[in-house]
């Protein structure tokens, strides 16, 4: 019985000293704990709750064009008596520029060109949360995805004559091979 009580007692000691370390953005101590805490300011941001930067920024992009349809469109697919629109629920594209550069560069990047043009500065959009995204990790590996998507080939045009003979040319032969599905 004894044996029996201290290693309950023992058990008890042991599962009140485990713990989970703490979100880095709520450890004050640590110098590592300023990058989180500034993102959440900043940007709202949660690392620990958002996931990667890209989704976070994809779907606040998503919520700013479902607004803007209902403000400016008077069109609500959440509303039964509108149509369904099924790019709300579409997975996230390739996270570059190319081939849609409005997705990447989006309502922000015209809002930063419009503060540059009105203060006397060219008219250049700067997609900040966009480049952000693209500097995460994994964020450049999408980015060239997307260009490769854009400037892949559609196909191959081969041409070739053919020699029945010496010094004799023969007809001319095209052969298209498409690389896309």
């Amino acid at each position: 019985m004894k044996k029996l009580s201290l290693a309950c007692a023992a058990a008890v000691t042991l599962a009140t000293g485990c713990t989970t370390s703490p979100s880095r953005a709520d450890d004050h101590w640590n110098s590592e704990s300023i990058a989180p805490r500034v993102t959440r300011v900043f940007l709202g941001y949660e690392p620990d709750e958002d996931g990667s930067y890209r989704d976070y920024q994809w779907k606040n992009k998503q919520h700013i064009n479902l607004t803007a349809k209902r403000h400016f469109l008077n069109w609500n697919p959440d509303n039964p008596n509108h149509a369904d629109d099924p790019s709300l629920r579409a997975p996230r594209p390739n996270h570059s520029l190319l081939p849609r550069p409005w997705n990447y560069i989006h309502l922000e990047g015209m809002a930063f060109a419009a503060i540059a043009y009105g203060a006397g500065g060219p008219f250049f959009p700067i997609p900040v949360d966009s480049l952000i995204g693209t500097l995460e990790r994994g964020g450049n590996d999408e980015f060239v995805a997307g260009l490769e998507t854009t400037f892949r080939p559609i196909g191959v045009l081969t041409l070739s004559t053919l020699n029945r003979s010496v010094g004799e040319g023969g007809p001319l032969q095209a052969m298209w091979r498409c690389d896309r599905e």
